[in-house]
């Protein structure tokens, strides 16, 4: 995942210059570590979501989280995913949380996993996505990095109300849509798909026509 590992490589580069006069050697030797660690970790994870027409992702037991925040996103010819929004399903969990250190250990893993399936998608673009963003100027193709988390407990040790069932895409607003995975109880992730992708464009083409030229509210989901 180019984009992502250029991020990692930006992250560890800044800390050692902003850090060299007082780095020791061995604390430069674990910061390299830690960033061979991450790209290890995200080559998992991409190789897990490859298929970009699987929405339901069960993960190898190794295949983790890198320590890096997801929220660098990634950027493809004419779209963009970016940001963290975390909304956990449990009592105290966290909505509209923005923090990387406040997700999950699977919410994570499916959060880097929704950056890897959208680089994915974005390698062959479907051109339906493609002709709507050259028509439609209210819209620049961004989205926004959701994940609705069932994989946690409450302090007293309770699981979340429901389960995942899928993963979906919804504009809201009309200049910012959201890119929504799902984390199970058991850890898997649902992922957007390309196919939904272009269910999208096509409810969104339909809300335009049909709503003062406003894309706001459209979705599409399996």
């Amino acid at each position: 995942m180019k984009l992502s590992l250029r991020f990692l490589s930006v992250v560890f580069s800044a800390s050692v210059a902003v850090g060299c006069s007082n780095a020791e050697p061995e604390e430069i030797a674990q910061g390299e570590q830690n960033l061979t660690e991450d790209e290890e970790k995200l080559a998992k994870i991409r190789e897990a979501v490859k298929d970009v027409d699987q929405e339901h992702v069960v993960f190898d037991e190794d295949v983790t989280a890198p320590a890096s925040s997801a929220g660098s996103g990634a950027r493809g010819a004419s779209a963009s995913l970016y940001g963290v929004d975390w909304f956990q399903k449990w009592a105290g969990g966290r909505s509209a949380d923005h923090g990387w250190d406040n997700g999950s250990v699977h919410g994570k893993r499916c959060m880097w996993a929704s950056v890897a399936r959208f680089e994915a998608i974005m390698k062959d673009a479907p051109p339906e996505l493609e002709e709507f963003l050259a028509e439609y100027s209210k819209w620049g193709g961004g989205f926004y990095n959701w994940n609705d988390d069932y994989s946690g407990t409450s302090e007293d040790g309770q699981p979340a109300f429901g389960d995942a069932r899928g993963a979906r895409l919804w504009a809201w607003r009309t200049g910012l849509s959201k890119w929504i995975s799902a984390t199970a109880k058991d850890g898997s992730c649902y992922l957007p798909t390309r196919e939904m992708l272009v269910s999208y464009v096509a409810a969104c083409k339909a809300r335009v026509a049909s709503n003062d030229g406003e894309m706001q509210g459209c979705e599409a989901r399996r």
